[in-house]
This record gives C-alpha cells, structure tokens and sequence, in this order.
C-alpha cells in the first residue's frame, strides 16, 4: 500500500518503451512476410514516406518502383525483397546513392537494408537517402569540373614551356610567352582557392576577423585591382554622405565585391556600364551591383547560389568556371552575418544586392 502523500504511477511497459526509443530513430523499420506483406511497423515512416502502411498490404504497393543493381528493390520474384525472404535468404543494403521510389506523397530516396528473421520474415530498414545522395553527387561535380579546369591551364602551360625549351625565341616572344605561363598559373591558384574557401565554409573553419570597415576604402581598393579587367567600362559609385561603418571581415568583403564586380563585367556587353550603391536599412547596409548585361533566366535563379552551378550565356554555353564562385560569395556574406540575393530579367541585366552588419560605437 502506498503511503500517504506519494503518487504512485505504473512503469512503462517494456514494449511502449522500446516504441518511444525506435520513434526518436532517423530510421524506420518494417516487418514483411514472406509474400511481402506488412506485419509491423516502427519508426519515423510518415516522416519518411508520408504515410504508414498498414498492415497487411503488400509494401511494394506503398513502395513503388525502385530498382538497384539490376533488379526491382520490393516487387516481384526476383526482387531484392523476394530473395531476403526466401528459404536461406541474405541480407541486402541498397547502394550509397540510394533508391529513387515513388510513394503517394511524391518521389522519394530512400536508403534500403533488408535483414532475414528467424521467424521468416523480413526486416525492411528505410532512411532518407536525399542528403547522401546530394553530397555524393557534389563530390563526383567536384571531381569533374576541377579535372577539366586544372587540364586546360595545365595543358597551355606544358605547351609553351616545350616551345621554349625546344626552340631559339627571340625576347619579344619568350616574354610573350611567359607572361602567358604566369595568366595561366593565376588561374590554377584561382581554382585552388576557391575549393579551399568552399571546403572551410562547409567545415566551418573559415576564419573571420570582423572589424569597423570603410566601405568606400574597400571599393577604392577594388576597383584599382579590377582596373584592368574592366575593359573600358564605366563604373559609378554611389554612397550615402552619412554612410556608417561596416563590421566586417575587410578581405571576405574584397573578395565578395571583387566577385560580383568580375561578374558584372563578364556578362555584360562591351562598354555597359556597371554600377555600385549602398545605404543603411536597420543596422545594416545594403550594397547592390548592378550591370546592364545579359540577364539570368528565371529557371537559373533558384540554383545560382549552389554548389557547382554554371548558367548559360546568351549563346547557350556553359561559362567557365568551376561554378563555385557565387556559392562561396553567399557563404561569406552570411558568415558575416548579412544576406545576399539577385533580381534579374533575361536580357536586362541583373543587380545583385547583399547586407552586412553597420558598426555601432560602443556607448
């Protein structure tokens, strides 16, 4: 008998336990038959899929589609699932990439693993194979835009060195040459740099020196290195008279504006001006460039600060590059704790437009 004053509450069953534990998994799980019909289920599946199949119904209905190694995952008699579930069946596990299936709330990937009971039937483990899949793709992207972006300098560089070796130059043509071999170099540690800069922004350890910045020095200090690059083109500057100071990483913002400025320039026609504005909103500044170049399709928008993406230009060619330059320019502007984004119209230019921190004086 309990005493007085003290509440005394059942102990939760061992089975209503080992559900709560299973519903915290990032992996569901289902029991099938032999014919492949759902027993039980246990897990996250209505997060996974949408919806939890009932009992009874055969999972390659709930899951439809799916094949991996040359063979369907869960329908028919030579299906993954089948051969688990056989007499003497074995254990499988979907490949890295995953299994594209298709469920009533829309395409899934799934990353599957099927393990034979001792009772016959079988366990299906199901998780979300989406993020696996997108980091592996990004790998072989990786792998194949910077093979080719490495051969070509590589491959020029190579080149006039045999020539030089093998041939008597004159001065003018050796100096020529050379001057192509150092552009060449240039573009390689551009390349280098930029995978460097995007594997410490996904690792986190870019670092970051936020100090009370001149906006107008940083530009200042831009546009003589651009000036070169800017073919002719007129740049027009344009900051407010009482324009605060800016905390921020004084290099990032270099190499953010340094970026976009290169952009503008590139997909821009010969002569079109590009201009630079800023103004204080709220504690922050907002800084756009604006060009009057080809534009971005509305279809290129979405992905154009990703990973890797290359828009085509007005002639439908990819442009050059290893896609990774505005992908690190969001990454900065974000670690310095402002947004960026991009409004344009195909064949009217484009201004891109971020925020960074204002200074406040400490008071």
């Amino acid at each position: 008998m309990a005493r007085q004053g003290t509440i005394v509450t059942a102990a939760p069953s061992q089975g209503s336990r080992l559900a709560e534990v299973l519903a915290g998994l990032d992996q569901a799980c289902v029991v099938v038959d032999a014919a492949g019909r759902v027993v039980e289920s246990s897990g996250p599946i209505d997060a996974l899929i949408g919806a939890t199949p009932a009992a009874g119904s055969l999972l390659a209905e709930t899951l439809r589609g799916g094949e991996a190694e040359g063979a369907p995952v869960f329908a028919g008699e030579g299906s993954h699932l089948a051969r688990a579930g056989a007499a003497g069946g074995v254990a499988w596990r979907s490949p890295l990439r995953g299994v594209d299936v298709e469920v009533d709330a829309g395409p899934r990937v799934l990353g599957v693993a099927l393990r034979p009971l001792a009772s016959g039937e079988t366990a299906v483990y199901l998780s979300d194979g989406a993020q696996l899949r997108e980091i592996l793709e990004a790998q072989d992207a990786l792998i194949s835009i910077t093979s080719h972006e490495l051969k070509t300098p590589l491959t020029a560089i190579k080149a006039m060195a045999e020539l030089m070796i093998s041939y008597d130059l004159g001065e003018a043509q050796r100096k020529e040459m050379t001057g192509d071999i150092y552009r060449q170099a240039e573009r390689l540690e551009q390349l280098i740099r930029e995978i460097l800069d995007a594997s410490q922004l996904d690792s986190g350890r870019m670092p970051l020196d936020l100090q009370p910045t001149r906006l107008k020095d940083v530009l200042a200090e831009v546009v003589e290195e651009l000036e070169t690059q800017m073919e002719g083109r007129k740049l027009t500057v344009k900051l407010p008279a009482d324009m605060p100071l800016l905390m921020v990483d004084w290099a990032k913002l270099s190499q953010v504006l340094v970026n976009l400025l290169t952009n503008a320039v590139k997909y821009s026609p010969e002569g079109a001006p590009v201009a630079v504005r800023a103004m204080s909103q709220n504690g922050m500044v907002r800084v756009e460039v604006r060009d009057q170049g080809i534009g971005i399709r509305a279809e290129d928008q979405g992905r154009l600060f990703k990973k890797f993406q290359r828009i085509q230009d007005a002639g439908g060619r990819r442009t050059p590059g290893t896609g990774l330059g505005l992908y690190i320019v969001k990454g900065l502007v974000e670690l310095m704790g402002g947004a960026i984004e991009v409004s344009s119209k195909h064949g009217q230019g484009s201004t891109f437009a971020f925020t960074v921190p204002a200074w406040e004086a400490p008071r």
